[in-house]
């Protein structure tokens, strides 16, 4: 073989080798590109995914709040409502009754005549005076009528005396005389102080237009019902606010306004007022807190 036949062998082989190193080298840069390159999207895809399980968390717990939030408005808006139901239970059962057949029936009406009882006792001692004259007169004819005398314990009687306008005189030598104006009543006059001396001694015990008739005492609870129905209904709308959620300040003004429904006197009360503490609580809850 010759010289020149050994040397391009020679050569053939070291540029095989050559190729073959460079392709082994070129593989090895292909890997490492596309190792990198996984590497690189596979962090981009846990990133995306941790992300996504955060905002998925995050809503999670949102809902959760609201769910929260919403179980306590509605636990105040249940107080509210069922305090001014009661209240409107309360005035519904003032308004029961017939003020008109109250007022006619035959308990509380008018009597003609009445037995008129009372007593004469001195005024600075304080004991019974006896033989005291005692005349019912009529006050436009100024005639008597009757005539008795207070007994040994200083009472005196007059019985069927019409139930209107009278003078009754009360008369002992050495007293004071005592002309008092009255109407006379089932239940009699109170004692009636007599002093030493000779002069005459007017008073009015009458009841005319004193004190409440049975018809304006009809006419107030007819009111109080009333009332009490009305702001049983402004609860009503309370709690109704409440459930809504956006403004805080007027429905606590509109609970408020239903704590005079008095549901059951005091039950219903308080428990409007539970729930408007109960607002306090949660008002951050309410659309327009942050502007209160």
């Amino acid at each position: 073989m010759s010289e020149q036949s050994i040397e391009e062998r020679k050569a053939a082989l070291k540029e095989r080798v050559k190729e073959q190193l460079q392709a082994s080298q070129d593989a090895t840069e292909q890997r490492a590109i596309a190792s990198s390159e996984e590497l690189v999207i596979s962090v981009e895809e846990v990133d995306a995914a941790v992300e996504l399980a955060a905002e998925e968390t995050k809503q999670r717990w949102i809902r959760l709040e609201e769910v929260e939030r919403g179980r306590w408005r509605a636990i105040a808006a249940s107080l509210i409502l069922l305090g001014s139901l009661l209240g409107m239970m309360s005035g519904a059962l003032i308004l029961q009754g017939n003020p008109g057949d109250i007022i006619s029936s035959s308990f509380f009406a008018p009597t003609d005549s009445v037995d008129l009882i009372g007593s004469a006792i001195q005024a600075e001692e304080g004991f019974e005076v006896e033989d005291v004259t005692v005349e019912l007169i009529d006050i436009e004819s100024n005639t008597v009528l009757r005539t008795t005398k207070t007994d040994s314990n200083g009472l005196f009687f007059l019985d069927n005396v019409i139930s209107e306008l009278h003078l009754l005189k009360l008369s002992k030598d050495g007293y004071n005389t005592m002309e008092l104006k009255i109407i006379p009543e089932q239940a009699g006059v109170g004692p009636i102080t007599m002093s030493y001396g000779n002069e005459t001694i007017s008073r009015d015990h009458h009841t005319i237009a004193q004190g409440w008739d049975l018809e304006s005492a009809v006419g107030l609870s007819t009111a109080i019902g009333i009332l009490t129905v009305i702001t049983g209904m402004v609860g009503i709308q309370a709690a109704v606010e409440v459930r809504r959620g956006r403004r805080y300040r007027r429905t606590q003004y509109l609970a408020g306004i239903a704590l005079f429904s008095r549901g059951l006197i005091v039950f219903g009360p308080a428990l409007i007022l539970a729930g408007m503490i109960t607002m306090v609580f949660i008002r951050e809850q309410f659309d327009d807190y942050q502007e209160v």
